[in-house]
């Protein structure tokens, strides 16, 4: 048999084949095994479905815990910038309150929304 030749199995092939299937099926060891996976996978409370969407969701969880941590950490950065640097501070005030000196005017420019 050549590369790229199918062999195409003959009757006796093929009966031989399906008599190891039907000898393997009427195995009471196979039978049972194959309902208790059916069973696991698709009719009890906790089953595959359930596993596969509380591993997406622990995925998911995990990663936005991640994000949580980085962001705790700027925020902890900036709130010791805050408390130690006059001149943060006074940025912060400016920018956010909108805070300004006696001798100065301020000008806000707000961004359009587009639509």
């Amino acid at each position: 048999m050549g590369k790229g030749e199918i062999r195409l199995m003959h009757n006796h092939d093929l009966c031989i084949m399906k008599k190891r299937l039907i000898k393997l099926i009427r195995n009471k060891y196979v039978a049972a095994v194959a309902v208790f996976l059916g069973w696991i996978c698709f009719f009890n409370e906790i089953d595959l479905a359930y596993i596969i969407r509380t591993r997406i969701d622990l995925y998911h969880l995990s990663n936005e815990v991640a994000d949580m941590k980085v962001k705790t950490k700027e925020t902890q950065q900036s709130l010791v910038d805050l408390t130690t640097n006059k001149q943060t501070l006074e940025k912060f005030a400016r920018e956010t309150y909108y805070m300004k000196k006696a001798n100065e005017d301020v000008y806000v420019f707000k961004e359009r929304a587009e639509d």
